[in-house]
């Protein structure tokens, strides 16, 4: 069976070798009455400092502007705004209205919030100097038949904002009544753009942005699918298309339920629970879909990943009698931490400075000097061609994936002497079929590199 392992490596972020962060934060909660936040240093010995501020017991945060956002889920129903800067003195804290269960945060380019709520079928517009809800959007036309879409993750992108639509039955033990959703709502225009359509259900994971090496960006999340079933993935979402690419990985690959996960490089680092629900931190190299198990846990105790944009991978670890963070490398994928790094509270989420912001994004992925450039035209109707770069005189294969993964056609050509040919994408499959009007992948290889572009095939 071909592996999507090709496909989706081009799709994934390359990250840029950078310097650590200086620092992050770190949330922490035992859910029995208040969480607490503490700084972690960026670099070893990951120095982290005494408790900074008291939060809600079940909340999460965000970085922002300068400052530290906390929403409190559950029955807090609040947000609070810190300061970092200034002894992370507490800026404001306001009640957002009871019964919402708020989940999440994320601001527009005027530095306007929007919340997503979970037990209530509504978006929030915040002004957060006045403290108050300017407006309420309603998101229950996008709810099963228990009423309730149960909105949570959100993600912003230049005026469009992300809301993950988990769309959990609540009569049947929260399961999934079918694929979820990310719905997207248009900031400027204060409405809602047709949702896009998931491969799994419950999308379950932060939304993570990445380049789509054409200028754009694509975004990526986790769905757990029905807790205990391998059923559910990692997929890639073309936002322009308004399309999931389908999985880069998926739970069966993996081995268990995608619980949380970020991109570095041209691998996953994953948090998978098993049918135990013993949880444990995998490797997925999304070229040759290997899966390398990092860590293990005693039980369901690894919360939250975070990639410092570098070569650091920082864990949350809530072990019983041993929780903290601790650090990998995404090189060796060795533990630098000698032993946890203890933050009091055992840990629920890492928050790095302005993991919130859609800009800057890592570039496209171009590897070994190959790329592609923009099909033309594009859409076709059927043919398009487009210039592969690369070095002179090197045989370059040429894919054509649809967006389940397939091959529907392959082709090789050879660069002359200047590096580069001509490519034409005819709309046909390897038997000489008229392929359906779809969004199509190219994915070129040498021996030296991988490049891809996406393709729309109009009729």
């Amino acid at each position: 069976m071909l592996k999507r392992a090709l496909f989706v490596f081009l799709l994934a972020v390359v990250a840029v070798p950078a310097a650590a962060l200086d620092k992050s934060w770190v949330v922490t909660t035992d859910y029995s009455s208040f969480g607490r936040i503490r700084e972690v240093a960026g670099v070893a010995p990951w120095t982290v400092s005494a408790d900074l501020a008291t939060i809600p017991g079940d909340a999460v945060a965000r970085h922002h502007d300068g400052l530290v956002y906390v929403v409190g889920r559950g029955g807090a129903n609040l947000v609070q705004v810190y300061d970092p800067a200034n002894s992370f003195s507490l800026v404001r804290e306001f009640s957002l209205g009871a019964g919402l269960n708020p989940q999440d945060i994320a601001f527009d380019t005027t530095g306007e919030a929007y919340v997503s709520c979970y037990d209530q079928a509504v978006l929030l517009r915040v002004d957060i100097a006045g403290e108050t809800v300017l407006a309420s959007y309603s998101t229950a036309a996008y709810a099963d038949s228990d009423g309730l879409p149960e909105t949570s993750w959100v993600r912003a992108v230049d005026d469009k904002l992300y809301v993950t639509c988990q769309k959990l039955d609540r009569n049947n033990w929260y399961a999934p009544s079918g694929p979820g959703q990310l719905l997207v709502f248009d900031m400027a225009s204060e409405s809602f753009d047709a949702p896009i359509d998931l491969v799994g259900g419950d999308p379950y994971t932060q939304i993570e942005i990445m380049d789509d090496g054409s200028g754009g960006v694509d975004l990526r999340v986790g769905c757990a699918g029905f807790y205990g079933l391998t059923d559910g993935g990692i997929e890639t979402v073309d936002v322009s298309a308004g399309i999931s690419l389908g999985y880069d990985a998926t739970e069966a690959e993996l081995g268990g339920d995608v619980t949380g996960f970020v991109t570095a490089g041209n691998a996953l680092y994953v948090l998978i629970a098993d049918a135990n629900f013993i949880t444990s931190l995998r490797r997925y190299d999304l070229v040759t879909s290997d899966v390398t198990v990092l860590a293990t846990g005693t039980g369901y105790v690894h919360a939250d990943v975070a990639f410092d944009g570098g070569t650091q991978l920082i864990v949350a670890d809530r072990t019983t009698g041993a929780s903290g963070l601790r650090v990998y490398d995404t090189v060796s994928n060795a533990e630098l931490t000698t032993g946890v790094l203890p933050t009091g509270l055992p840990p629920f989420m890492i928050v790095l400075p302005e993991a919130d912001s859609a800009a800057p994004v890592p570039p496209g992925f171009t590897h070994g000097g190959l790329s592609v450039g923009a099909p033309f035209p594009n859409p076709c109707n059927p043919r398009a061609e487009m210039v592969l770069k690369g070095n002179p005189g090197s045989e370059v294969g040429v894919s054509v994936f649809d967006l389940r993964g397939r091959r529907v056609f392959e082709d090789s050509v050879r660069l002359d002497a200047a590096g580069e040919a001509i490519w034409a994408f005819q709309g046909i499959d390897h038997r000489g079929r008229q392929l359906p009007a779809a969004v199509y992948r190219v994915v070129a290889q040498s021996g030296t590199g991988f490049a891809a572009r996406s393709i729309t095939l109009i009729k």
